[in-house]
């Protein structure tokens, strides 16, 4: 009579199959429930970590020597910090704008003359 070892193995059951796959399953939920865990335990000190390299860039972008000799100018530091926008027009550019809009309108007021008196006036 053959023993157990020189059997040939049996073809396995879709029994067997199932109860594998399952344990595969279960032991890839595992790792991502440890992996989880692992992440929310690290995740305070995360938080922590990109909270203090925030404040120093911020103390770092403000964060100026100060001049030793003679007062600090904060005039500087004010210029700096505002946004830099468009420049203001020069008196020059500004002088030619009420010329302009005279002629302009002088033209409506024509334009609204002649539209008028064609339209009412026959």
């Amino acid at each position: 009579m053959p023993r157990k070892s020189d059997r040939k193995p049996e073809v396995e059951s879709p029994i067997r199959s199932k109860q594998q796959h399952l344990a595969q399953m279960e032991a890839q939920v595992k790792a991502k429930l440890n992996k989880t865990k692992e992440f929310l335990e690290k995740a305070p000190a995360l938080k922590d970590e990109a909270q203090k390299k925030q404040q120093r860039e911020i103390v770092d972008r403000f964060n100026r020597k100060a001049r030793i000799e003679g007062p600090v100018d904060f005039r500087l530091d004010f210029v700096a910090a505002k946004n830099a926008g468009p420049a203001k027009k020069l008196r020059k550019e500004r002088a030619g704008f009420p010329v302009i809009t005279i002629v302009l309108l002088a033209a409506f007021v024509l334009v609204a003359y002649f539209a008028w008196k064609s339209l009412w006036q026959g």
